[in-house]
């Protein structure tokens, strides 16, 4: 019994044995071929990343300025830019078992066979190209390095050891001029599974050097900008080593809506796909900026800083007192862009005109008397004066010390005050506004106190960004009683309440800060403004979200007398009275005083052996550069020249400025400003006079503005 269940028992293992062996013999010979190719395909090549195209910028009229053209990119494997010979060796064996080199007698001939063609890639493209190989290497060791900073900077932050996914992509090498190019390098070089030609787009810009400021530029996705990276989780769409993003002007601002949303390819290795997701446009942006009107400020900005004995630069803001819209952005001078790629150093050694200096929101100047404005309804606002309140215009302040805070009209004409010309019972507070007089804002500083004073200039918006998102923002400084501390090292002085009150001594701010003051002195509050276009509801919250109405019956004094400023044939910019039927401008003018810029330096050196050294320079580091590889230390440094150039015991120089805000002529004195409704400013570096240099800018620029919005309303 038991040998008969043994031999059925064996007779099923034989019937088993056979039935695997027939089963092997049809997979490994009948069926060989088929399941050869079904393994083939199983083998998927590296994920492909196909590039976005990214949002254009439009103006405010919808007027193309910047937009992504059709492009093509050599991009390389990244384990063959950091040689390693694993991927080859792989490859080698994949393509020995598909016989793609029947000459080779093993796989070490086929790995031997591609280091060569590796090698020779090199130099194949440079002659493809027109570029130098050294280019490439310069490039590929850039791509290298950038990828091992995120690397090293991911593994910090999470604590993991894998590779990063840059480290398994194809890196862009570098753009290709033209369709031909591409299409030599795909017959040539694409048989190889290292290099391909990508699709790509190329930045185009459409509008002039007058906008180059405010749109900004592109530029290498750096490490901290990948970390940083708000969409670091999307696959698709986070910054990469070797993106290129936004890194200045409105580019920057608007990074994660122009970025579009990559394509992702997955093939075998037939090159059939299995995967497929096509790339997403990034997002177009609006901006308010008109972008005619900036063209026209520019060049008219040209003319005036031409005309200044000392020329240095220039700004221009426009902004709707409604929207907080900012209409234009200008600053003078600026350059191309292919002056920045071409002559970069140059530009930075610009000291007298720095051409790269968005002046606009980047520049900080002290108010001077644009100020006033503001310290008039600090006065009012905390009850220590009232509009009628007088103080009568001596000239100069202090009896015992008559050369020193003195009115400008009594340093212009020596004797004379303004009681002697408009307001013999003294200035009030429409007068003191009209005749810009020192003397009345001397005293009204004094009794609200320096810190009140900085507190109003904080409500107009001074000391905070405005509101753009521009990373090249300043936020002015508001001298409170912490920063002295912190800044200068004291605290407060009787003297800062009137230095403060007339817009001198620490308290700096920028053209865009002042226009928005003007557009708030019209609006009747502060509101942060807008470079970029929402819906009409988004519009009107921002433009009234969060922020105390100023109070009316003060503005009413302030709109007044500034309403005289231009208006009246006496006030300070009587020369910006507009010639225009429908709209009049309401302002304040300014002649802020200034150092001289300092355009370089004498720095002293001292060697080990105590010996000394000057040498002169425009920063430390370009001092130090001229010693080669073993400098001395700088143990000091002086000022060795400055522009404007002055002598000893002369005035120092001072930016003309104007502030103001376009009315309807039917708008009631001193009410709420009815039309179309801009506030404005303008700023010429050392140009003197704000009522004869800047004012005569700013009625240029009303005109345009106003006309242009009557035309439109007809």
């Amino acid at each position: 019994m038991f040998q008969r269940r043994l031999w059925w028992f064996s007779m099923l293992l034989v019937g088993l044995a056979l039935a695997i062996i027939g089963r092997l013999a049809q997979i490994q010979i009948i069926n060989a071929s088929q399941y050869q190719q079904l393994s083939t395909r199983l083998l998927t090549r590296p994920a492909r990343y196909i590039a976005a195209p990214r949002g254009a910028l439009l103006d405010r009229n919808g007027v193309v300025l910047v937009c992504d053209e059709p492009a093509s990119d050599v991009a390389i494997y990244y384990p063959v830019l950091a040689g390693r010979k694993e991927q080859l060796w792989e490859w080698a064996r994949a393509a020995w078992k598909r016989g793609d080199y029947p000459n080779a007698s093993s796989v070490d001939d086929v790995f031997i066979e591609l280091h060569a063609a590796v090698a020779d890639t090199w130099r194949r493209l440079a002659e493809l190209t027109g570029e130098s190989v050294a280019d490439f290497m310069q490039r590929r060791d850039r791509i290298l390095a950038n990828v091992a900073r995120v690397a090293d900077s991911y593994r910090r932050r999470s604590g993991s050891t894998k590779p990063i996914a840059e480290e398994a992509l194809f890196h862009p090498l570098a753009p290709l001029a033209n369709d031909a190019v591409a299409l030599a390098i795909r017959l040539e070089l694409e048989r190889y599974p290292w290099i391909r030609v990508v699709p790509s787009t190329r930045r185009s810009v459409f509008a002039d050097d007058s906008l180059v400021h405010v749109l900004g530029r592109m530029g290498a996705a750096s490490p901290e900008m990948i970390a940083a990276d708000p969409l670091a989780d999307d696959e698709l769409r986070g910054l990469r080593a070797g993106d290129r993003c936004g890194v200045s002007g409105v580019e920057r601002v608007g990074e994660p809506r122009l970025r579009g949303t990559r394509g992702r390819v997955v093939q075998d290795e037939n090159g059939d796909d299995l995967e497929r997701a096509d790339a997403v446009k990034g997002d177009d942006l609006r901006l308010t900026i008109d972008s005619e009107l900036q063209r026209d400020i520019f060049g008219w900005l040209d003319e005036a800083v031409k005309q200044v004995p000392t020329p240095s630069g220039a700004s221009v803001v426009v902004i709707d007192a409604a929207t907080r819209e900012v209409l234009a952005l200008a600053s003078y001078p600026t350059y191309s862009r292919e002056e920045y790629e071409r002559s970069y150093a140059e530009l930075v050694r610009d000291a007298r005109r720095m051409p790269l200096t968005f002046r606009a929101v980047q520049a900080q100047y002290p108010p001077g008397s644009t100020c006033k404005a503001i310290t008039l309804m600090a006065g009012l606002g905390e009850g220590v004066i009232t509009a009628s309140t007088r103080f009568r215009c001596t000239g100069f302040l202090l009896p015992t010390q008559p050369h020193v805070f003195r009115c400008w009209i009594y340093n212009q004409f020596p004797g004379v005050t303004h009681d002697m010309k408009d307001g013999p019972a003294g200035q009030d507070a429409e007068l003191a506004i009209k005749n810009s007089c020192n003397i009345y804002f001397y005293h009204v500083g004094e009794r609200a106190g320096p810190a009140k004073l900085c507190e109003w200039f904080e409500r107009f918006g001074f000391g905070r960004a405005a509101g753009t998102g521009l990373i090249e923002e300043s936020p002015g400084i508001v001298p409170t009683a912490e920063w002295l501390r912190e800044n200068d090292q004291r605290e407060y002085q009787a003297a800062d309440a009137w230095n403060f009150a007339i817009g001198q001594g620490e308290v700096t701010c920028t053209p865009l800060q002042a226009a928005n003051a003007a557009a708030s002195i019209a609006a009747g509050r502060w509101a942060p403004v807008r470079l970029v276009v929402e819906s009409e509801r988004e519009a009107q919250a921002s433009a009234s979200a969060g922020n105390v109405p100023f109070a009316e019956r003060d503005l009413r004094v302030l709109r007044s007398g500034m309403w005289r400023v231009v208006n009246d044939s006496g006030g300070t910019a009587h020369e910006a009275r507009l010639d225009s039927k429908t709209h009049e401008l309401c302002g304040k003018t300014g002649s802020a005083q200034a150092s001289p810029r300092a355009t370089q330096w004498r720095y002293i050196c001292e060697w080990p052996d105590g010996s000394r050294e000057d040498v002169f320079a425009m920063s430390e580091a370009e001092a130090l550069a001229q010693f080669g590889d073993f400098p001395p230390r700088i143990v000091g440094r002086r000022v060795s020249e400055r522009y404007p150039a002055i002598l000893e015991g002369e005035k120092l120089p001072a930016h003309a400025w104007f502030v103001g805000f376009t009315q309807a002529k039917s708008t009631p004195r001193g009410q709420t400003p009815q039309g179309k409704v801009y506030g404005i400013s303008v700023l010429i570096e050392f140009g003197g006079s704000g009522g004869k240099v800047a004012a005569p800018l700013a009625k240029r620029i009303a005109e345009r503005l106003v006309e242009g919005s009557a035309a439109k309303s007809e």
